[in-house]
């Protein structure tokens, strides 16, 4: 009779029953029958494992082996390397949307360093769905502006709302007139892409996105958000096809991308947040 391997196995001389990775893991597979027991895997359910890794990351001997996850996957965290509030505050203030790019494109191997560590990003369920298309080089983001133009037109032809509230008569005459109000003039577009059903998938989208953003502005790659690009993919999906983006999948976040022409001298102010404590459901007895 067939039966199936255990989710993980426990080295006895290493584990100390601190009962750790039964407290991480979020679909309760891990469990622990005593403070001093050995942590088991539960039964029959290794299918609900997400992969996320909790368990063998928190073992602080080493001693849980997940039968998914290598243990040579999970480099030891360096502390010493931590980044300070005031370095991270000061990396993400200094961030800002750029539109003014140079005419070179961005190399290979600073999109793959890039990609390489927002593959972390978190997803629902820890699904890691998101992909990633890149339009390389201008001439690929004028052709795909062409559609986008094309779009935008039939848009104010038909008169619809939405025409009207973004103002997309405007942005049809600049681009015809050579101003490109669409791609500021970017070597690339990137499209980060997901399938149209799942647990989270357009929240993990526009989540990659940003890490995207945050973690080119540390390699000196500027971004901004595509507007435009992410209106004409919503209204008319069959637009990705056009990008080679398979049936199923969706795009809810699209950048523009390229070394800034222009280095920004000053941070810039934002309004103060306003946040609510609620010691209390408001509303409830």
């Amino acid at each position: 009779m067939e039966t199936s391997t255990p989710l993980f196995r426990i080295d006895e001389t290493l584990c100390r029953r601190d009962g750790l990775c039964a407290a991480a893991c979020p679909a309760s597979l891990v469990r622990q029958d005593a403070p001093d027991a050995l942590p088991y895997p539960l039964p029959g359910k290794e299918m609900h494992c997400i992969r996320c890794g909790h368990c063998v990351a928190i073992c602080p001997t080493g001693a849980l082996r997940h039968s998914l996850l290598p243990l040579e996957d999970f480099p030891l965290i360096d502390r010493k390397n931590a980044l300070p509030p005031a370095a991270l505050a000061g990396h993400l203030k200094t961030r800002r949307s750029i539109r003014i790019f140079r005419e070179e494109a961005v190399p290979h191997e600073t999109f793959a360093a890039i990609l390489d560590t927002v593959r972390f990003a978190p997803t629902g369920h820890n699904r890691q769905e998101v992909q990633w298309t890149i339009l390389d080089g201008r001439p690929a983001v004028n052709a795909f502006l062409v559609q986008v133009n094309e779009w935008m037109r039939s848009e104010v032809k038909a008169k619809t709302p939405f025409a009207r509230a973004m103002s997309l008569a405007g942005a049809v005459r600049a681009v015809d007139k050579g101003k490109d109000v669409v791609t500021r003039g970017a070597p690339h577009a990137v499209f980060a892409h997901v399938p149209d059903e799942g647990v989270t998938p357009a929240t993990d989208a526009i989540i990659a996105a940003t890490w995207f953003e945050i973690v080119a502005h540390a390699h000196g790659i500027g971004t901004c958000f595509a507007g435009y690009l992410m209106f004409a993919l919503e209204h008319k999906p069959e637009l990705a096809r056009f990008l080679g983006i398979p049936e199923g999948r969706v795009v809810p976040a699209a950048l523009l991308v390229g070394t800034p022409k222009c280095r920004y001298r000053r941070m810039v102010p934002r309004d103060e947040p306003q946040v609510a404590f609620l010691p209390g459901i408001v509303g409830g007895e």
